[in-house]
Order: C-alpha cells, then sequence, then structure tokens
C-alpha cells in the first residue's frame, strides 16, 4: 500500500470514473488530513477510456470520488 495526500495526486484509485464500487483498493489513512493509501496494483475499469487502468495510472480528466477538506 502507498500512501498519498489525495489533494496533490490524481491517481486512477481516487477517480470517480475508475470502476470501484466497494473502493477496495483505497483505505483512509488521516481522512481528516487527506492522506489515504491505496492499492498500486490493483488494476480496474476506467468508465471513460473502457479499459483497464492501474490504480497508480493518471489521467487529464480525473474527478475526485471523495470529498477533499
Amino acid at each position: 500500500m502507498t500512501t498519498v495526500n489525495i489533494k496533490n495526486v490524481k491517481k486512477c484509485a481516487f477517480c470517480k470514473y475508475w470502476y470501484d464500487p466497494t473502493n477496495s483498493a483505497i483505505s483512509p489513512r488521516t481522512p481528516n488530513q487527506n492522506i489515504w493509501e491505496y492499492d498500486e496494483k490493483c488494476k480496474k475499469m476506467c468508465l471513460l477510456k473502457n479499459y483497464d487502468m492501474a490504480a497508480s495510472s493518471t489521467c487529464a480528466k480525473h474527478h475526485h470520488k471523495l470529498e477533499l477538506l
């Protein structure tokens, strides 16, 4: 698991278009400071690109699925 500040990164694991309805690839570390962990080896379908993307991938069309503080 890799720890990141989700305000500073645009990883697919935190994008609303990355199809992970149970959020199995992410977990809160210190959510009040926007620090989360994600499984960088996990792959899920991108609903915009229609193919599997790694959780550590990035995209210009990224939209956070979590509410930022």
